[in-house]
């Protein structure tokens, strides 16, 4: 399994993250969902120095990502910019 990562975001006009991204790869949410839950990818974020794997919560078109140990969903992180 391969670790991605994500140092950018994409939002719609709600503000929930559509797309992630790093250095020369993006993924849109959904992608990003079904790479993590199948194990063919490991994503992760630096928050404030600290470094988190990102992981699923919810299920079907309910999904989405979040910080694993502290359940922070990803989509809730302001400080991430645009991709």
């Amino acid at each position: 399994m391969s670790g991605f990562e994500i140092t950018c975001a994409n939002r719609n006009q709600a503000g929930l993250i559509v797309r992630v991204g790093g250095a020369d790869w993006s993924l849109s949410i959904h992608e990003a969902v079904m790479k993590i839950m199948t194990a063919q990818v490991r994503l992760y974020i630096e928050v404030d120095g600290k470094t988190f794997d990102v992981g699923v919560r919810g299920e079907g078109s309910n999904a989405y990502l979040m910080l694993e140990r502290d359940e922070t969903p990803l989509h809730t992180l302001i400080g991430l910019p645009s991709c």
